[in-house]
């Protein structure tokens, strides 16, 4: 669905402490369950991110917390320039896929930003 190898939860990022970069990809409600998680995928050891990972990393995260502000203009930006860092992430594809659907048929008003998968 992301086209990354490695999703983990909060719990994990919390378990892992300092040893590990992670980078929050989403705020998933999965199939049937009614609480949302937060996913976060795994970057590599502390300390070891390359240039163009934590670009992305910074990029992905300005656009995440547009597009849970239903900024879609300033989401659409910030994942392209997340594009341009590596230009074939997979969370950043998804999610500029998922705000053009949004922009046709808006969220309603009480969204929280959670996506539901249902398989």
């Amino acid at each position: 669905m992301y086209g990354t190898r490695t999703l983990v939860s909060e719990r994990t990022v919390t378990g892992a402490g300092d040893a590990v970069e992670f980078r929050e990809i989403d705020r998933i409600v999965a199939a049937g369950q009614t609480r949302s998680e937060v996913v976060f995928e795994i970057l590599g050891p502390r300390g070891e991110l390359t240039q163009q990972q934590q670009a992305l990393r910074n990029r992905y995260l300005e656009g995440l917390a547009a597009y849970r502000e239903r900024r879609w203009e300033d989401a659409l930006r910030a994942f392209n320039a997340s594009l341009e860092a590596v230009p074939d992430d997979g969370p950043s594809m998804a999610l500029i896929k998922r705000i053009e659907s949004l922009q046709a048929s808006p969220p309603v008003q009480d969204w929280n930003g959670a996506w539901h998968i249902e398989k």
